[in-house]
């Protein structure tokens, strides 16, 4: 810590010598930089239930916080160069050894893993490049799209070590395009087993485009070429490579209050086993396709938002997270924090209201049901038939800097045949930025 004190000290001090937006120098570029950060706290508490569908989430009873400092130098001559260094502390609040069980007994420990990681890296490291309204980025970097996302829901970041290409040059249109040659998982900092490397780089482009008025459009196609695959995802895996795409439309209809609509349509395309239950050798002769559809309505009345969301996963394949642990399509449902829609078979509909009840204060209520067929129960090895969520999210900025979140769920996984079938959880953030 007497380290980690020197580094705040030290890089404020460079941060308070001036920040030039266009450096004559590189000494003024390195010496005019800027210095940003958060701090991180996340305390996680669950009942027990007697199932994985709701992975480490299940008897959780874990606390940690998290430091991310970042450092970006000034302009020079369009370059920049950003560093970022993290550390996770866990507050050791389990009941138990903190070790995960396997089988029908994994995750019964208290330990919820995603949050005690502890350890720390340079989590970014990067040479930026911008030209008129283009980004370009080499190094270690987060990257937030719909197929590849880090998530922000655990004290300490997943990242990647990529080429990005982030424009806007052309009028009412945004393009991403990724090479990816890491993922550096969240765990690695104690585990280096915990960094999949790809041989053969990981490819992905992102287009929004916003030329009809009223009509947002967007699409996204990923290519894991290597045939290590996404070995360590959750909830789902595979041990081959793959393709995954998706494409988005999103209408504001001309109505005299705020109405929209939309829908989506996406799919995954496997050369290998997609892990975790019976296997498609099994089922499928080891390869195959899946697709994934999607509507919803959303608007506001009354002073209230609202948003009604229906997906359907078909039955030949459950569908990968997306690359970086965050479930495909998460905020697309809302509501959708302690299960996933995303497995063979599988339907949710969902309906999420953000109600103002207190004035600087966000309040969101969701429920979500689930269906899936027997099919699908078989391909996926899990029972989501008639399982539901719901969830009570609260946030509140204190001040500009200081946030406090509040997520309360309970889910019902409606399976007798596991005894304890309902799981409460309360998740609390405490974020500040500066």
């Amino acid at each position: 810590m007497r380290n980690l004190r020197k580094t705040c000290l030290a890089l404020s001090v460079v941060s308070a010598l001036g920040i030039s937006a266009n450096a004559s120098t590189l000494a003024e570029a390195l010496s005019g930089g800027k210095v940003s950060g958060e701090i991180r706290s996340i305390t996680a508490m669950a009942s027990d239930v007697n199932s994985t569908l709701v992975g480490p989430y299940r008897n959780a009873n874990s606390s940690a916080v998290a430091l991310q400092l970042k450092y970006s130098t000034g302009d020079y001559n369009g370059f920049k160069a950003n560093v970022g260094f993290q550390v996770g502390h866990s507050f050791d609040i389990e009941n138990d050894d903190g070790a995960v069980s396997s089988g029908a007994n994994a995750f019964a420990k208290e330990n919820e893993g995603r949050i005690t990681q502890e350890g720390a890296n340079l989590y970014i490291a990067n040479l930026q490049y911008n030209v008129a309204k283009t980004e370009i980025k080499a190094g270690r970097q987060t990257i937030t799209t719909p197929l590849i996302a880090v998530s922000k829901a655990n004290p300490l970041l997943d990242t990647f070590h990529a080429l990005s290409v982030v424009s806007k040059d052309i009028g009412n249109t945004e393009i991403q395009a990724y090479v990816i040659k890491d993922w550096i998982e969240r765990y690695s900092t104690t585990n280096d087993a915990r960094i999949t490397h790809y041989k053969k780089p990981t490819l992905s482009l992102y287009v929004k485009n916003t030329s009809i008025p009223n009509l947002t459009l967007d699409a996204q196609y990923l290519a894991v070429r290597d045939d290590i695959g996404n070995p360590l995802d959750a909830p789902r895996a595979t041990n081959g490579a793959y393709s995954t795409y998706f494409a988005q439309a999103n209408l504001k209809l001309p109505v005299g209050f705020p109405l929209s609509i939309g829908g989506y349509v996406a799919g995954t395309d496997y050369d290998g086993d997609v892990a975790i239950g019976p296997t498609n050798e099994t089922i499928n002769g080891g390869k195959g396709k899946t697709t994934l559809y999607g509507a919803k309505i959303g608007g506001n009345v009354f002073n209230t938002g609202f948003k009604i969301a229906y997906t359907n996963v078909s039955d030949d394949n459950s569908f990968l997270g997306a690359l970086g642990h965050v479930p495909h399509f998460f905020k697309y449902n809302g509501g959708q924090m302690f299960t996933d829609n995303i497995y063979a078979g599988q339907s949710s509909v969902s309906l999420m209201v953000i109600p103002k009840l207190i004035p600087n204060v966000f309040t969101l209520f969701a429920f979500s049901s689930y269906s899936q067929t027997d099919r699908g129960q078989a391909v996926s090895g899990v029972n989501m038939d008639g399982a539901t969520e719901i969830q009570a999210d609260i946030r509140y900025k204190i001040t500009k800097e200081f946030n406090v979140r509040l997520q309360l769920a309970q889910v019902d996984l409606d399976n007798s045949t596991i005894g304890d079938d309902k799981m409460s959880i309360g998740k609390l953030y405490l974020t500040y930025k500066f």
